[in-house]
């Protein structure tokens, strides 16, 4: 049939006929490169900005920035780097039209007041409270079990309140100590069914971690991301213009259980610049 089919293509000129060719004969190339051509897309109302990533122009207008972001097509946000009431990032947010997804809290907050941190994130309308980072003594194999059982407790006490619990992570996670990954623990040690994790796939990337490996092994744990990129030389870089390879890593988002793809640079030398690059690619991107 092989042969058969090149013969056809040679006689007819081959090139320009090839695709009503392939059209008429069963098995052909064309559906091969239809299925192997990435198609899938992100989903609008799943890309977002964390808003770290604008805090500065954020405290000199917050509406304005929230409305700029909105303008430019995110439907979403990270909530951090906000120093405002709770009901009033509720009100700004919803006038700029843009969905408050998550809420980025310390670890004070989950050892110490957690009732009105989880109070603050009923009022803003979030899905899930993100816990930044441990403290520094704590990335070791006993501070990451502690740190596992003090999330399973946060996160028990959010999901009564119809929340969930998230993780995010640098690089410090990765790090291989007396013989494991501190990340590793963090996975095994949480329960599942209030912990989850938002994974920073720059901060991952720069420690030689696979996030594709992450969400096979682990599937439906990560719901949020931060769409981070860097150059490959320690500086952070809009989201596309990078050395992540971001079409392989979404390739397994939904083994991942990928909702919600929010952009973040942790440095901020033009944040609106930033904000309109890092949507355009993740508007076009296919995987």
């Amino acid at each position: 049939m092989d042969r058969t089919r090149r013969g056809v293509l040679q006689l007819l000129g081959a090139t320009a006929l090839a695709p009503a060719l392939a059209a008429a004969l069963p098995g052909t190339a064309a559906a091969t490169t239809t299925a192997s051509r990435p198609c899938r897309r992100i989903p609008r109302e799943g890309i977002g900005m964390h808003l770290y990533t604008v805090r500065d122009i954020l405290a000199a207008d917050p509406l304005g920035t929230l409305r700029a972001l909105a303008e430019i097509g995110y439907r979403c946000v990270g909530v951090s780097a906000f120093p405002r009431p709770a009901a009033e990032i509720r009100d700004m947010c919803r006038e700029a039209r843009l969905r408050p997804v998550i809420l980025h809290v310390g670890h004070g907050d989950i050892v110490g007041d957690w009732a009105a941190k989880l109070a603050d994130a009923r009022t803003i309308g979030v899905r899930w409270l993100v816990l930044s980072s441990f403290p520094g003594e704590m990335y070791t194999v006993e501070g990451m079990r502690l740190g596992a059982r003090q999330l399973n407790e946060a996160g028990a006490a959010a999901r009564e309140l119809g929340m969930g619990m998230l993780h995010h992570n640098h690089d410090t996670e990765f790090r291989v100590v007396d013989g494991q990954v501190l990340y590793d623990i963090l996975l095994a040690e949480t329960d599942p069914r209030t912990v989850d994790f938002e994974l920073d796939i720059g901060w991952a990337h720069r420690a030689g971690a696979d996030s594709r490996r992450l969400f096979t092994e682990h599937p439906t744990r990560f719901p949020v991301l931060h769409v981070k990129d860097h150059d490959g030389t320690g500086n952070w870089a809009d989201v596309g213009a990078g050395v992540v390879d971001f079409p392989r890593i979404f390739g397994q988002a939904d083994r991942g259980g990928v909702r919600y793809w929010l952009v973040e640079r942790d440095d901020q030398p033009a944040p609106l610049d930033t904000a309109r690059n890092s949507f355009a690619y993740l508007d076009r991107v296919r995987f």
